[in-house]
């Protein structure tokens, strides 16, 4: 039902972009409809950063008209462009004007077409919970150690239960000696009955599961779309009866040379503890820290770890967010290197807004630390 939605959304989003174009695209002023082109191309990232990183209401009470928008928006640029270049190398070595007009016998079915199928890739590219394996050396270990991590499910919303059932099978299925679930295991869009059963669902999962939580999982930005669905108490009770630990700027012991520091998330401000005031109560042993947001400059600077995990990110999510996230020295997906850490942001299993993703695509992370 969401993929039908989705495909009448963009559809809609396309017409309607296309009948605003329609009275410049008949006139031949090329240098206005070069401007026009410009625009489009600008405001392809500008539309995917309202939907998917702009706090504010829109983001989540419209964010599936955005990206049917942004979608509409990739598919009319491409079609342009690939219009343009149809229509000189039919006209090449003519002098007759035709080269210099719009041809919406080609231009809009094909449009249409590529508004389709990059959708398609989109929905295809989120409908995934297949695990990337990596191996990396650390320091300080004895043997080898195998794990899961992954963040930003968005159950109930992004993620449908069925897939968390799915993940659940994988990681089962698996080496992994231990699960880390990296926040956003839920957000402002899961209903209790959704969270309950999310969390019922991940308690199958027959090895330790530890979890932090990220910037959306106690629902912060609830009175954007009509108020909380449940409260920080009922979650608290729904993680302790699934056996999880839960773990807010503490620190467990996950083998004799091995220790887990699992960050309160970035955004509660002062409730969070500066590194400076934490403290190994185990001494040795390879530090792993699982931080949601990658974001604090002042501790990757500080921090001495053999890895830090996070995700907040989504690896962008949609095209191109990755790189610009990138540009502004903000990291967004794969592998930073620090002095005293490496640090890994997964593009996690789900995402915000509807299941679209043109960036990496969704995905679990089964990790090999090895001395």
């Amino acid at each position: 039902m969401v993929q039908v939605l989705l495909i009448i959304e963009a559809i809609v989003a396309w017409a309607v972009l296309t009948a605003i174009q329609y009275p410049l695209r008949k006139e031949r002023h090329r240098n206005l409809r070069i401007a026009v082109f410009l625009l489009k191309v600008i405001l392809i990232p500008i539309i995917a950063l309202l939907a998917i990183s702009a706090e504010w209401f829109v983001a989540y009470t419209y964010e599936d008209i955005l990206c049917a928008l942004y979608i509409a928006l990739i598919g009319d640029v491409i079609a342009s462009l690939a219009e343009y270049i149809i229509r000189r190398l039919r006209t090449w070595g003519e002098d007759d004007g035709s080269r210099h007009g719009y041809d919406h016998r080609i231009g809009m079915p094909l449009g249409l077409c590529l508004c389709i199928v990059v959708l398609a890739f989109a929905a295809t590219n989120a409908d995934s919970t297949g695990p990337d394996h990596h191996d990396w050396q650390a320091d300080g270990l004895e043997r080898e150690h195998t794990f899961a991590f992954t963040a930003d499910m968005h159950t109930g919303g992004y993620m449908s239960m069925d897939a968390v059932r799915e993940f659940c099978k994988q990681v089962n299925e698996s080496d992994a000696e231990f699960l880390i679930l990296g926040g956003d295991i839920t957000d402002e869009h899961t209903s209790y009955a959704d969270m309950v059963d999310t969390y019922r669902i991940l308690s199958t999962i027959d090895i330790p599961t530890y979890l932090i939580y990220g910037n959306h999982d106690r629902q912060p930005g609830g009175h954007y779309v009509g108020g909380r669905t449940y409260t920080d108490e009922q979650l608290l009770d729904a993680i302790h009866d699934a056996g999880i630990t839960l773990l807010v700027d503490e620190y467990v012991q996950i083998a004799d040379d091995l220790v887990l520091l699992g960050r309160e998330d970035i955004s509660v401000g002062d409730a969070r503890k500066p590194w400076s005031e934490l403290v190994n109560p185990y001494g040795s042993g390879a530090l792993i820290v699982a931080d949601h947001q990658p974001y604090d400059a002042e501790q990757l600077k500080m921090e001495r770890s053999v890895l830090q995990l996070s995700g907040h990110t989504h690896a962008g999510q949609l095209w191109p967010l990755c790189l610009i996230y990138n540009m502004l020295g903000y990291p967004a997906y794969g592998d930073y290197w620090y002095p005293g850490t490496h640090l890994y942001v997964t593009p996690g299993l789900g995402g915000w807004a509807p299941p679209l993703r043109t960036e990496a695509h969704s995905a679990w992370e089964l990790i090999t630390l090895h001395p």
